[in-house]
């Protein structure tokens, strides 16, 4: 990711995702890391509608034709998304009744 603000002038800085830290507040994900070269620090907080609207983003027509006009990059982000899947699906809904159950009780968890 390549991140730019009018502050920077022309320069831009690089992002890398991939290396942030990830950590669970109380109403958000926090990722933190460090912009190299420069090394600033940097903290982006997504709540559940961040990460709804960027879920729906990646869903447009306009990003599918982009990642499939990417040589390499639509087969192995494709198999990605459905290796990881089924494992997102199944935590999810376990970390949604084990909220329930530490909220209610035992009887939380009958639906």
């Amino acid at each position: 990711m390549i991140v730019w603000s009018k502050g920077l002038g022309k320069q831009r800085l690089p992002l890398d995702l991939g290396a942030a830290e990830l950590s669970v507040e109380s109403d958000y994900l926090k990722m933190t890391g460090v912009i190299e070269p420069v090394c600033w620090n940097y903290a982006i907080r997504l709540g559940v509608t961040d990460i709804a609207a960027f879920l729906k983003f990646m869903s447009r027509p306009m990003t599918a034709r982009y990642l499939a006009q990417r040589e390499g990059l639509l087969g192995p982000l494709v198999l990605g998304l459905l290796r990881q899947a089924p494992r997102l699906i199944v935590v999810t809904i376990a970390a949604h009744f084990s909220r329930d159950r530490h909220k209610g009780g035992e009887d939380a968890l009958l639906v």
